[in-house]
């Protein structure tokens, strides 16, 4: 199949999904889909186009004409994942490593932009940032979290642009708490909930390690009915360094003794080698979480 046949026939397909849940924001093809080492996401009038290794400048027009021809767009972004940044790299710069020359997008100029979905209100970046500021492959999860959130505390780590937050908050939480040690993030969390009409003393903010509001919520007694945790596959701060691998069995501990009794953590990340520590299994209960999304994601509860 042509790609702008498959294109045309991904956004038919795509349009009931995209109408039920209100979305502006989702991926119109993937690299599977397309045989070939891209993907392609829609926010709004514009289009993001993922590169996982080079492609021939022609095909790239042939990409961009089909969707200007079926979805009246014009605005394109590129995004090298060729050897992608840590998050706290990425939120650094705005001219990416590349091993071959990135094709220039048509938008000259920051680029920042609000989407909806399911109903909320989200601010993405398109310019500057490797991440747009939401993970699109985390839809059904941050629906998940919603609807578990009513009337809970909920803690959501390594929280990026606190999008878990928001839906908890949608979802009727008692409170939530953010953390994240990016100051960039944090005020992007902040204005999230803001256009979202949440109230601030509703939903906190913590400019902080994750290792060290754990600290934090054992000196103050704080407990929570929900953990989330979404660290990346590596990251370093102030010379120390965090590895998904080597780390993510602390980071479980540490969090279920915040736990309330009854609640529970959804761990995920996007390590594909990704293997979870078989000693865990002893001290808490490890499920998969069933929904739709394509990286490691548990359900993780004390026993």
């Amino acid at each position: 199949m042509k790609i702008a046949e498959l294109i045309a026939k991904n956004f038919k397909e795509r349009q009931a999904y995209i109408k039920q849940n209100a979305l502006e924001a989702y991926r119109l093809l993937t690299k599977e889909e397309a045989g070939l080492p891209l993907a392609v996401d829609i926010y709004g009038e514009n289009a993001v186009i993922q590169l996982f290794d080079q492609i021939a400048p022609p095909l790239l027009h042939e990409i961009e004409t089909a969707i200007t021809a079926r979805l009246g767009i014009k605005n394109f972004f590129y995004k090298n994942r060729t050897n992608r940044p840590s998050r706290s790299e990425a939120k650094q710069i705005a001219h990416l490593r590349t091993d071959f020359p990135l094709p220039e997008s048509n938008f000259r100029g920051r680029k920042e932009i609000v989407i909806q979905e399911n109903g909320l209100k989200f601010h993405v970046n398109l310019s500057d940032y490797l991440d747009t500021g939401l993970f699109l492959d985390h839809r059904e999860t941050r629906k998940w979290i919603m609807a578990q959130s009513k009337n809970k505390t909920v803690l959501n780590t390594f929280a990026y642009t606190g999008s878990f937050s928001v839906y908890a908050a949608k979802g009727g939480a008692a409170k939530t708490y953010s953390v994240d040690l990016s100051r960039t993030y944090c005020e992007w969390m902040k204005k999230n909930f803001a256009i979202n009409n949440m109230p601030p003393e509703k939903n906190w903010v913590f400019k902080m390690d994750t290792f060290e509001f754990f600290k934090y919520a054992k000196r103050k007694k704080l407990r929570f009915d929900i953990i989330i945790i979404d660290p990346p596959t590596f990251s370093r701060n102030k010379g120390k360094s965090f590895s998904i691998k080597k780390d993510h069995p602390r980071l479980i501990r540490e969090a279920l003794a915040l736990l309330n009794k009854n609640g529970f953590i959804l761990f995920s990340n996007n390590y594909e080698q990704f293997q979870m520590d078989p000693a865990l299994s002893k001290s808490c209960k490890i499920e998969n979480f069933k929904g739709n999304f394509p990286h490691s994601c548990f359900v993780v509860t004390a026993f």
